[in-house]
């Protein structure tokens, strides 16, 4: 399993590394880790807090904090190190149990290290627990059907991924381009069936 990329919308937390270069009156290169509370603290300029920031504006806020305490001088921010997640993966999945994963994984990223969804698994009613309250739920349908790529949330260490029981599977055998079994939520019809099956 390839680990995920990060770009600057990945979300900062305790643990990932920033790196600081100023270039200007005395040029330095210094590396700095997240603390608990969710801040780096620099030099002339005290605590930072970025907890909870995408890389973008981490970046934007540190050298405005830059701009303001050394004058003359240009700060570029990068991340040098991402921080482990531990995941829960829980119900009908192949190898359930808990899961050390990269910092910018998602769900699918967490489904695909746990060995996918197992025989009696449900692909449309897959939750994202936080805190004992689901916060988000995944549709694989919508990944694998219909493309969707912006689906889920960022993982955050202590998250749950429970996989439901599956609960309506219907079969078309023929008269439709791409014949199988395909479960159904409540609220679809014979048209969504046919829709899944890529038409007659």
């Amino acid at each position: 399993i390839n680990e995920p990329n990060f770009d600057g919308s990945y979300i900062l937390d305790f643990g990932d590394v920033i790196e600081i270069q100023l270039i200007g009156q005395d040029d330095t290169t210094d590396a700095y880790s997240i603390k608990r509370d969710g801040s780096i603290n620099v030099p002339d300029i005290g605590k930072i807090f970025l907890s909870g920031l995408t890389l973008n504006e981490a970046s934007s806020f540190i050298k405005s904090k830059i701009n303001i305490t050394y004058i003359g001088t240009e700060a570029f921010v990068s991340l040098i190190n991402i921080r482990d997640i531990n995941i829960l993966i829980a119900g009908n999945a192949f190898n359930p149990g808990i899961y050390t994963l990269n910092g910018n994984s998602n769900m699918l990223h967490a489904l695909s290290m746990a060995g996918g969804i197992d025989s009696i698994g449900s692909y449309r009613n897959i939750n994202l627990i936080r805190n004992g309250k689901v916060i988000d739920s995944l549709d694989i349908y919508d990944v694998l059907i219909y493309g969707k790529s912006n689906f889920t949330k960022s993982l955050r260490s202590g998250d749950s991924i429970l996989v439901n029981p599956v609960s309506k599977i219907v079969a078309i055998e023929s008269g439709v381009l791409r014949p199988g079994l395909y479960e159904l939520k409540d609220s679809e019809t014979f048209s969504d069936l046919i829709r899944f099956a890529n038409g007659l």
